[in-house]
Protein backbone atom coordinates (compact mmCIF):
# COMPACT_ATOMS: atom_id res chain seq x y z
CA UNK A 1 0.00 0.00 0.00
CA UNK A 2 2.97 2.28 0.87
CA UNK A 3 4.40 1.77 -2.77
CA UNK A 4 1.25 2.36 -4.31
CA UNK A 5 0.62 5.56 -2.07
CA UNK A 6 3.81 6.88 -3.30
CA UNK A 7 3.59 6.22 -6.77
CA UNK A 8 0.20 8.11 -6.96
CA UNK A 9 1.75 11.23 -5.42
CA UNK A 10 4.40 11.20 -7.86
CA UNK A 11 1.84 10.47 -10.75
CA UNK A 12 0.19 13.77 -9.33
CA UNK A 13 3.07 16.17 -9.05
CA UNK A 14 4.39 15.17 -12.55
CA UNK A 15 0.73 16.47 -13.93
CA UNK A 16 0.76 19.34 -11.53
CA UNK A 17 4.59 20.54 -12.68
CA UNK A 18 3.58 19.50 -15.92
CA UNK A 19 0.30 22.34 -15.96
CA UNK A 20 2.38 24.32 -14.43
CA UNK A 21 5.06 24.11 -17.04
CA UNK A 22 2.17 24.23 -20.40
CA UNK A 23 0.91 27.79 -18.27
CA UNK A 24 4.30 29.27 -18.84
CA UNK A 25 3.99 28.82 -22.15
CA UNK A 26 6.43 24.99 -22.50
CA UNK A 27 5.14 22.93 -25.32
CA UNK A 28 4.48 19.39 -24.26
CA UNK A 29 7.81 18.10 -26.02
CA UNK A 30 10.08 20.62 -24.59
CA UNK A 31 8.53 19.13 -21.25
CA UNK A 32 9.50 15.51 -22.28
CA UNK A 33 12.93 16.29 -22.95
CA UNK A 34 13.22 18.45 -19.64
CA UNK A 35 11.70 15.54 -18.03
CA UNK A 36 14.11 12.88 -19.30
CA UNK A 37 17.24 15.14 -19.01
CA UNK A 38 16.64 15.06 -15.04
CA UNK A 39 16.21 12.09 -14.97
CA UNK A 40 19.51 10.98 -16.48
CA UNK A 41 20.48 13.84 -14.16
CA UNK A 42 19.68 11.92 -11.33
CA UNK A 43 20.51 8.24 -12.43
CA UNK A 44 24.23 9.80 -13.22
CA UNK A 45 24.18 11.05 -9.21
CA UNK A 46 23.11 7.88 -7.94
CA UNK A 47 26.32 5.97 -9.84
CA UNK A 48 28.75 8.49 -8.80
CA UNK A 49 27.16 8.02 -5.01
CA UNK A 50 27.57 4.13 -5.52
CA UNK A 51 30.97 4.26 -6.97
CA UNK A 52 32.50 6.36 -4.55
CA UNK A 53 31.39 3.93 -2.27
CA UNK A 54 32.76 0.91 -4.05
CA UNK A 55 36.37 2.50 -4.20
CA UNK A 56 35.91 3.00 0.14
CA UNK A 57 35.25 -0.13 0.17
CA UNK A 58 38.16 -1.68 -1.96
CA UNK A 59 40.24 0.32 -0.18
CA UNK A 60 39.06 -0.56 3.48
CA UNK A 61 39.35 -4.44 2.13
CA UNK A 62 42.93 -3.55 0.58
CA UNK A 63 43.54 -2.17 4.14
CA UNK A 64 42.25 -4.96 6.18
CA UNK A 65 44.67 -7.39 3.73
CA UNK A 66 47.45 -5.52 4.46
CA UNK A 67 47.32 -5.61 8.22
CA UNK A 68 46.15 -9.00 8.18
CA UNK A 69 49.45 -10.21 5.87
CA UNK A 70 51.65 -7.81 8.32
CA UNK A 71 50.58 -9.50 11.44
CA UNK A 72 50.95 -12.94 10.10
CA UNK A 73 54.61 -11.92 8.39
CA UNK A 74 55.94 -10.27 12.12
CA UNK A 75 54.09 -13.09 14.01
CA UNK A 76 54.59 -16.45 11.68
CA UNK A 77 56.35 -18.73 14.26
CA UNK A 78 54.01 -17.83 16.95
CA UNK A 79 50.97 -18.45 14.63
CA UNK A 80 52.60 -21.73 13.28
CA UNK A 81 52.99 -23.41 16.21
CA UNK A 82 49.13 -22.81 17.73
CA UNK A 83 47.81 -23.87 14.67
CA UNK A 84 50.18 -27.15 14.67
CA UNK A 85 49.44 -27.58 18.21
CA UNK A 86 45.39 -27.30 17.88
CA UNK A 87 45.48 -29.32 14.50
CA UNK A 88 47.55 -32.08 15.93
CA UNK A 89 44.77 -34.40 17.34
CA UNK A 90 42.67 -33.76 14.06
CA UNK A 91 44.98 -34.93 11.65
CA UNK A 92 44.20 -38.72 11.72
CA UNK A 93 40.36 -37.94 12.17
CA UNK A 94 40.29 -35.57 9.56
CA UNK A 95 42.60 -38.51 6.99
CA UNK A 96 40.15 -41.23 7.86
CA UNK A 97 37.13 -38.71 7.20
CA UNK A 98 38.81 -38.03 3.68
CA UNK A 99 39.09 -41.79 3.30
CA UNK A 100 35.66 -42.60 3.78
CA UNK A 101 34.31 -39.67 1.76
CA UNK A 102 36.79 -41.08 -1.48
CA UNK A 103 35.42 -44.66 -1.36
CA UNK A 104 32.71 -43.93 -3.15
CA UNK A 105 34.91 -42.15 -6.09
CA UNK A 106 36.76 -44.55 -6.22
CA UNK A 107 33.79 -47.35 -6.43
CA UNK A 108 32.53 -45.62 -9.48
CA UNK A 109 36.14 -45.02 -11.11
CA UNK A 110 38.81 -47.76 -9.29
CA UNK A 111 41.16 -46.80 -12.28
CA UNK A 112 41.95 -43.76 -9.72
CA UNK A 113 43.83 -46.50 -7.56
CA UNK A 114 46.68 -46.57 -10.19
CA UNK A 115 47.95 -43.39 -9.29
CA UNK A 116 48.41 -44.48 -5.74
CA UNK A 117 52.05 -45.97 -6.50
CA UNK A 118 53.29 -43.07 -8.07
CA UNK A 119 56.08 -40.78 -7.08
CA UNK A 120 54.95 -37.58 -9.50
CA UNK A 121 51.78 -37.38 -11.16
CA UNK A 122 52.59 -34.13 -13.39
CA UNK A 123 55.98 -33.79 -14.27
CA UNK A 124 57.12 -30.07 -14.99
CA UNK A 125 59.21 -29.96 -18.02
CA UNK A 126 60.49 -26.34 -17.19
CA UNK A 127 61.80 -27.85 -14.34
CA UNK A 128 65.57 -27.14 -13.69
CA UNK A 129 67.64 -26.87 -10.62
CA UNK A 130 69.37 -23.07 -10.69
CA UNK A 131 72.96 -23.17 -9.83
CA UNK A 132 73.46 -26.46 -10.33
CA UNK A 133 77.19 -27.90 -9.98
CA UNK A 134 77.99 -29.27 -13.65
CA UNK A 135 81.87 -29.38 -12.82
CA UNK A 136 81.88 -33.75 -12.23
CA UNK A 137 79.96 -33.91 -15.91
CA UNK A 138 82.75 -31.58 -17.56
CA UNK A 139 85.33 -33.34 -16.95
CA UNK A 140 83.83 -36.54 -18.74
CA UNK A 141 84.71 -36.93 -22.30
CA UNK A 142 83.70 -40.96 -23.24
CA UNK A 143 81.77 -43.87 -22.09
CA UNK A 144 84.44 -46.17 -20.64
CA UNK A 145 83.85 -50.36 -20.49
CA UNK A 146 84.07 -52.03 -17.05
CA UNK A 147 85.25 -55.57 -17.21
CA UNK A 148 84.28 -56.33 -13.46
CA UNK A 149 81.71 -54.07 -12.17
CA UNK A 150 81.28 -53.77 -8.32
CA UNK A 151 77.96 -51.99 -6.86
CA UNK A 152 77.97 -48.73 -7.00
CA UNK A 153 76.86 -46.59 -4.01
CA UNK A 154 78.53 -43.61 -4.02
CA UNK A 155 78.26 -40.23 -6.19
CA UNK A 156 80.09 -41.70 -9.08
CA UNK A 157 78.75 -39.38 -12.03
CA UNK A 158 80.99 -41.06 -15.12
CA UNK A 159 78.29 -43.47 -17.37
CA UNK A 160 79.89 -46.46 -17.71
CA UNK A 161 79.13 -49.73 -19.99
CA UNK A 162 79.62 -53.61 -19.01
CA UNK A 163 78.30 -57.24 -20.22
CA UNK A 164 75.84 -58.58 -17.98
CA UNK A 165 75.09 -61.90 -17.05
CA UNK A 166 72.06 -61.28 -18.65
CA UNK A 167 70.24 -63.48 -21.04
CA UNK A 168 69.27 -63.04 -24.19
CA UNK A 169 65.40 -62.42 -24.07
CA UNK A 170 62.88 -62.42 -26.69
CA UNK A 171 59.19 -61.70 -26.78
CA UNK A 172 58.33 -65.26 -26.52
CA UNK A 173 60.06 -65.16 -22.89
CA UNK A 174 58.27 -61.87 -22.37
CA UNK A 175 54.93 -63.28 -23.93
CA UNK A 176 55.00 -66.41 -21.74
CA UNK A 177 55.60 -64.68 -18.32
CA UNK A 178 52.92 -62.45 -19.19
CA UNK A 179 50.16 -64.93 -19.75
CA UNK A 180 51.49 -67.21 -16.65
CA UNK A 181 50.69 -64.19 -14.45
CA UNK A 182 48.13 -62.66 -16.99
CA UNK A 183 45.69 -62.04 -13.49
CA UNK A 184 48.97 -59.54 -11.53
CA UNK A 185 50.07 -58.42 -14.27
CA UNK A 186 46.49 -56.65 -15.48
CA UNK A 187 45.42 -56.08 -12.52
CA UNK A 188 48.67 -53.84 -11.55
CA UNK A 189 50.56 -53.24 -14.79
CA UNK A 190 47.78 -53.36 -17.16
CA UNK A 191 48.83 -49.83 -19.52
CA UNK A 192 51.44 -50.19 -21.97
CA UNK A 193 52.54 -46.79 -23.28
CA UNK A 194 52.65 -46.87 -27.55
CA UNK A 195 54.77 -44.85 -29.52
CA UNK A 196 54.35 -42.14 -26.85
CA UNK A 197 50.60 -41.40 -27.56
CA UNK A 198 48.03 -43.64 -26.07
CA UNK A 199 47.89 -46.68 -23.70
CA UNK A 200 46.92 -50.35 -24.91
CA UNK A 201 47.11 -53.49 -22.89
CA UNK A 202 49.88 -56.29 -23.28
CA UNK A 203 47.71 -58.35 -24.49
CA UNK A 204 47.20 -55.93 -27.54
CA UNK A 205 50.89 -55.50 -27.68
CA UNK A 206 51.97 -58.98 -27.64
CA UNK A 207 49.13 -59.72 -30.56
CA UNK A 208 50.64 -56.76 -32.49
CA UNK A 209 54.16 -57.95 -32.18
CA UNK A 210 52.85 -61.40 -33.37
CA UNK A 211 51.80 -59.62 -36.34
CA UNK A 212 54.91 -57.68 -37.01
CA UNK A 213 53.15 -54.35 -36.68
CA UNK A 214 56.34 -51.55 -36.27
CA UNK A 215 56.06 -50.12 -32.83
CA UNK A 216 57.65 -48.73 -29.72
CA UNK A 217 55.89 -49.46 -26.59
CA UNK A 218 57.08 -48.07 -23.05
CA UNK A 219 55.85 -50.99 -20.33
CA UNK A 220 55.94 -49.40 -16.49
CA UNK A 221 56.09 -50.83 -13.60
CA UNK A 222 55.66 -49.61 -9.83
CA UNK A 223 54.36 -52.57 -7.43
CA UNK A 224 56.33 -55.13 -5.83
CA UNK A 225 54.71 -57.94 -7.32
CA UNK A 226 55.46 -57.16 -10.90
CA UNK A 227 58.73 -56.42 -9.60
CA UNK A 228 59.54 -60.11 -8.64
CA UNK A 229 57.78 -61.32 -11.38
CA UNK A 230 60.62 -59.40 -13.41
CA UNK A 231 63.19 -60.82 -11.57
CA UNK A 232 62.23 -64.00 -12.63
CA UNK A 233 63.79 -62.71 -16.27
CA UNK A 234 65.57 -59.97 -15.23
CA UNK A 235 68.31 -60.68 -11.94
CA UNK A 236 69.56 -57.67 -10.00
CA UNK A 237 72.60 -56.26 -12.44
CA UNK A 238 76.15 -56.66 -10.06
CA UNK A 239 76.09 -52.58 -10.50
CA UNK A 240 73.09 -52.39 -8.06
CA UNK A 241 73.45 -52.89 -4.16
CA UNK A 242 71.06 -55.70 -2.34
CA UNK A 243 69.08 -52.77 -0.95
CA UNK A 244 67.70 -49.36 -2.29
CA UNK A 245 66.84 -50.48 -5.83
CA UNK A 246 63.26 -48.79 -6.92
CA UNK A 247 60.25 -51.15 -7.21
CA UNK A 248 59.85 -49.18 -10.76
CA UNK A 249 61.07 -50.75 -13.95
CA UNK A 250 60.40 -50.07 -17.35
CA UNK A 251 60.47 -52.71 -20.26
CA UNK A 252 60.78 -50.87 -23.25
CA UNK A 253 60.14 -52.58 -26.95
CA UNK A 254 61.18 -50.78 -30.32
CA UNK A 255 60.31 -52.67 -33.60
CA UNK A 256 60.23 -49.64 -35.51
CA UNK A 257 63.84 -48.06 -35.52
CA UNK A 258 63.08 -45.07 -34.46
CA UNK A 259 64.77 -42.22 -32.37
CA UNK A 260 63.35 -41.81 -28.77
CA UNK A 261 63.78 -40.74 -25.22
CA UNK A 262 64.53 -43.26 -21.97
CA UNK A 263 62.07 -42.13 -19.18
CA UNK A 264 63.01 -40.22 -16.41
CA UNK A 265 63.01 -42.82 -13.46
CA UNK A 266 62.43 -42.29 -9.67
CA UNK A 267 66.07 -42.46 -8.24
CA UNK A 268 69.24 -40.67 -9.86
CA UNK A 269 71.54 -43.82 -10.29
CA UNK A 270 70.08 -45.54 -13.14
CA UNK A 271 70.83 -48.57 -16.41
CA UNK A 272 69.52 -49.49 -19.33
CA UNK A 273 69.97 -53.13 -19.93
CA UNK A 274 69.54 -54.60 -23.31
CA UNK A 275 67.53 -57.75 -23.49
CA UNK A 276 67.76 -58.22 -27.08
CA UNK A 277 68.59 -56.21 -30.22
CA UNK A 278 71.15 -53.52 -30.64
CA UNK A 279 70.66 -49.80 -30.33
CA UNK A 280 73.45 -46.95 -30.27
CA UNK A 281 72.55 -44.51 -27.25
CA UNK A 282 73.34 -40.96 -27.11
CA UNK A 283 73.81 -39.14 -23.65
CA UNK A 284 72.38 -35.70 -23.60
CA UNK A 285 73.69 -33.64 -20.68
CA UNK A 286 70.60 -32.15 -18.47
CA UNK A 287 69.43 -28.68 -19.24
CA UNK A 288 71.42 -27.47 -16.64
CA UNK A 289 75.13 -28.58 -17.75
CA UNK A 290 74.62 -28.58 -21.75
CA UNK A 291 76.97 -24.95 -22.30
CA UNK A 292 79.56 -26.91 -19.76
CA UNK A 293 79.44 -30.98 -20.51
CA UNK A 294 79.39 -33.06 -23.73
CA UNK A 295 77.48 -35.41 -25.48
CA UNK A 296 78.46 -38.85 -25.88
CA UNK A 297 77.56 -42.23 -27.84
CA UNK A 298 77.82 -45.65 -27.55
CA UNK A 299 76.99 -48.85 -29.02
CA UNK A 300 74.91 -51.06 -26.68
CA UNK A 301 74.39 -54.81 -28.08
CA UNK A 302 72.67 -57.66 -26.48
CA UNK A 303 73.20 -58.30 -22.70
CA UNK A 304 75.12 -54.65 -22.28
CA UNK A 305 74.14 -52.38 -19.37
CA UNK A 306 74.76 -48.61 -19.41
CA UNK A 307 74.91 -47.22 -16.12
CA UNK A 308 74.85 -43.78 -15.79
CA UNK A 309 73.45 -40.68 -13.30
CA UNK A 310 70.51 -39.20 -14.25
CA UNK A 311 71.31 -36.45 -12.49
CA UNK A 312 73.42 -34.88 -15.44
CA UNK A 313 72.81 -37.31 -18.30
CA UNK A 314 69.70 -38.01 -20.31
CA UNK A 315 69.77 -40.94 -22.70
CA UNK A 316 68.35 -41.12 -26.16
CA UNK A 317 67.97 -44.58 -28.15
CA UNK A 318 68.57 -43.63 -31.84
CA UNK A 319 68.67 -46.39 -34.43
CA UNK A 320 71.45 -49.13 -35.38
CA UNK A 321 72.61 -51.42 -38.26
CA UNK A 322 69.87 -54.00 -38.99
CA UNK A 323 66.15 -54.47 -38.37
CA UNK A 324 66.38 -56.08 -35.13
CA UNK A 325 63.15 -55.16 -32.62
CA UNK A 326 64.80 -53.82 -29.24
CA UNK A 327 63.98 -55.47 -25.85
CA UNK A 328 65.41 -53.01 -22.85
CA UNK A 329 65.08 -52.83 -18.87
CA UNK A 330 65.51 -49.32 -17.56
CA UNK A 331 65.36 -49.39 -13.57
CA UNK A 332 67.06 -47.32 -11.15
CA UNK A 333 68.62 -47.65 -7.66
CA UNK A 334 68.90 -44.56 -4.68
Amino acid sequence: MVNEELLQEYSYSIQRLKRQCTEKGMSEEEFKKLYYHSLAFIEMQNQSVVTSRQRVGKRYKLLLAAVIVICIVYNFKFIYSCVVCNLQDYIYPGLRLLRRISIPFISLFPSITDFYHETCLIQNPFFTVVDMDCWPCSTIHNIGEVHNPKPVSQQLTAPFIYESEQQVIKMKKLKDLYEKNRDIFDKESSKVLANNKHYISPMVMFSEQQEETKNLYTWKFNTMNTARLLRQLIPRPKVVPKFGQSTERFIIIDSKQDTFRIPDTECNFSFLLILSGNRQVHLVPAEECKHQCKSLKVDLKETYLLWYNWWYWRPVVQPAYGNETLIAHVGSYC
